[in-house]
């Protein structure tokens, strides 16, 4: 059995206004380094030394990597089918620009749609191409570690589930944050969802009398 974790990355400063990156390559800023720092902490406390780290290749995911990469000494390994989708015409833009220039598209995201714009990454083609990127990671491997992106994590883990890819059931995990798969080809199961270093402290403390 391989026992998956999925991380978000941290925090950049396009988050804290909150605008669209997908494809663009934001760098972490010091609330998301410190945050992926402390993550990182808490995923070796919780899981120990993983067999292998693979990331999105995008500044904010390898950012992230690094810090775990810093703590257990295991070097992470880019792998472009783990990027985040495309945002097309959106990208840049905050959630408030979008859903006045474009209504329609923006009420089709809201309902996990894929709105028809110009370069948006469809849910299909996305989830196979992040479930590929997991699949091969956690070949041979018990322990594996992905850092990617919210909407990468989400369709890749319904690709691999088996659900349907426009489903929002996984909603969206939390910077830093991260969920569990374990398994192996076509027997997946979610066995912890939206963890973070805070809840992995709290697990750990005695009960009080």
């Amino acid at each position: 059995m391989t026992v998956l974790v999925l991380m978000r990355h941290g925090r950049t400063g396009f988050n804290a206004e909150g605008r669209l990156q997908g494809s663009l390559d934001v760098p972490l800023g010091d609330e998301g380094r410190a945050d992926a720092r402390v993550a990182a902490q808490a995923l070796a406390r919780e899981y120990g030394i993983p067999d292998r780290i693979v990331s999105s290749p995008l500044l904010r995911a390898a950012d992230t990597a690094a810090e775990l990469s810093a703590v257990t000494g295991v070097p992470a390994m880019p792998d472009a089918r783990l990027t985040q989708r495309s945002y097309g015409a959106w990208e840049g833009l905050t959630w408030d620009e979008v859903r006045a220039r474009w209504p329609e598209g923006y009420e089709r995201r809201m309902r996990g749609l894929d709105p028809e714009i110009e370069g948006w990454g469809r849910a299909r083609d996305v989830a196979e191409r992040v479930a590929e990127g997991l699949i091969a990671a956690c070949e041979g491997a018990r322990l594996v570690v992905v850092v990617s992106h919210g909407s990468a994590i989400m369709l890749g883990s319904l690709a691999l589930l088996g659900l349907d890819v426009h489903s929002q059931v996984l909603g969206k995990l939390p910077h830093a944050h991260w969920n569990v798969l374990e398994g192996g080809p076509g027997r997946w199961s979610l066995a912890r969802y939206g963890h973070s270093a805070a809840s992995s402290l709290a697990e750990s403390l005695p009960e009080a009398d």
